[in-house]
């Protein structure tokens, strides 16, 4: 993706999901831009319901969305948490990302594949990995409010056949306590 339209798609993003209605970002788009298409629609001002809604924000594409899609989520919460015990070595641009310039694509993916089998017991022993020893303190603190080994959403696909029709339900569950989960919500729809 071009430089221009990656900062247009992230201000753009960003605008479309901040609380006010103001443009704040040199590119980003606000309520005005999404009036003016032929089918209007204002601006969520909130987090993402659905990483669907990318799908509407300035600058992006549908072969884009399909790329971008296994690397987000879209939960109902504002604090940032990637737990690195799920993360597929398909998704290891996003450890790329966050450790910017000090991983490369194929040391991204090394980590990811010399995870132990039980996952890191904490986010100061993925830390402390050989591979992340040229990283800053400084960089090191910040992700570790970012980093975590726990999760407490979790997506569920049930593949249901009935009769000789197949449907997919699709479920974003939360943990609310240590026994304690909770559906937020549901669909159901053919299978594709």
């Amino acid at each position: 993706v071009p430089a221009y339209r990656a900062e247009l798609i992230a201000e753009s993003l960003w605008e479309f999901i901040d609380e006010d209605r103001s443009v704040q970002t040199r590119l980003g788009r606000e309520d005005s831009e999404y009036l003016a298409r032929s089918v209007p629609f204002y601006a969520a001002n909130q987090p993402l319901a659905d990483i669907s809604e990318m799908r509407v924000v300035q600058g992006m594409d549908a072969g884009l969305y399909q790329k971008l899609k296994p690397l987000v989520c879209a939960l109902p919460m504002t604090r940032q948490q990637i737990n690195i015990n799920t993360l597929d070595v398909t998704q290891s641009v996003i450890l790329e990302a966050l450790f910017d310039p000090w991983l490369s694509p194929v040391q991204a993916r090394a980590l990811l594949q010399q995870r132990p089998a039980k996952g890191w017991e904490d986010v100061d022993q993925f830390l402390a990995q050989p591979l992340l020893a040229d990283v800053d303190e400084r960089t090191k603190k910040q992700l570790k409010t970012v980093l975590s080994v726990d999760s407490n959403y979790f997506w569920l696909r049930s593949d249901i056949t009935v009769n000789e029709t197949e449907l997919t339900m699709n479920s974003l569950i939360v943990r609310m306590g240590p026994q304690h989960f909770s559906v937020l919500w549901h669909q159901t729809g053919e299978s594709e």
